[in-house]
């Protein structure tokens, strides 16, 4: 199989878009060879004019870094036109009801992305026996455990799971967020992929943290959270004690493109510039 990619680079959140046409039922194994091709740390599909994560997840980052491609890329999708100043773009992404809203911005040091992140579920706080104090924040697409001040354990991936299956939430993709701080270090897992990756950066799990402190101190608040792969800005505007608006802000690279050629079976490919 021949596929087209242009990988993208949203604060370390490394995301390999696959422009090339694949079947739906083929994303998941399509994804894992991708990944591992082109050391990602995920995969999304571009197809009629909208991104599909590889496991139907909603990503911040990932939409960021498609709204910049869809404005400013060329006719054959690996390069990108140069760009000063500001545009609004509006994308459709998975794990999003409704078409998102992105401000892109062209500086002389890189390109940013703003995008107003859809609105959590639900936003609850509550004390597990396993993993302490922590604070679900669930997306459409997506469910974050925000642990404030918790240091990594080898039993927190099966306490999520159950903490999730007891609240009902979706496990099919989920996030243990490490904040400490003005520092973040954020846990994912995608079933339909069976990855489970220390990311870079997270966007959603950056606006979890963000909402969930913004609801515990009942005010309005703008973090800067620094992750293992660069910075995320977020913020979380609340009215009557509600949270109205979440907006998530970064740079965003585009480091190569290229045509990836993968074998029928197993782990692998080869990449061509």
């Amino acid at each position: 199989m021949e596929l087209s990619y242009i990988l993208a680079d949203p604060s370390g959140n490394t995301t390999a878009f696959v422009l090339t046409p694949v079947a739906r039922g083929s994303y998941g194994p399509v994804a894992r060879q991708v990944m591992a091709a082109l050391n990602a740390e995920q995969v999304a599909f571009i197809h009629d004019g909208r991104m599909d994560m590889m496991g139907g997840e909603f990503c911040g980052n990932a939409s960021r870094s498609f709204a910049l491609w869809q404005a400013l890329h060329r006719e054959d999708g690996l390069s990108l036109r140069p760009f000063t100043g500001e545009e609004q773009v509006s994308v459709r992404v998975s794990g999003a009801p409704r078409p998102l809203d992105v401000a892109i911005r062209g500086r002389e040091d890189a390109l940013y992305a703003a995008i107003k992140m859809p609105l959590p579920l639900r936003v609850l706080p509550l004390t597990d026996p396993a993993l302490g104090p922590v604070t679900l924040v669930e997306y459409p697409g997506i469910s974050h455990l925000v642990l404030e001040g918790r240091t990594p354990d080898d039993g927190d991936l099966a306490a999520a799971r159950a903490l999730l299956t007891a609240l009902n939430a979706d496990s099919g993709c989920f996030g243990l967020l490490y904040a400490n701080g003005s520092s973040l270090r954020p846990l994912v897992y995608v079933r339909d992929t069976d990855t489970l990756i220390w990311e870079a950066s997270c966007a959603s799990g950056t606006c979890a943290v963000a909402a969930a402190r913004a609801l515990a101190q009942k005010t309005t608040l703008e973090l800067e959270l620094f992750q293992p792969g660069g910075s995320l800005t977020a913020k979380a505007q609340l009215q009557n004690g509600q949270l109205t608006a979440l907006t998530l802000d970064g740079p965003v690279t585009f480091p190569k493109s290229g045509r990836l050629s993968l074998p029928p079976q197993g782990e692998g490919g080869t990449a061509q510039p």
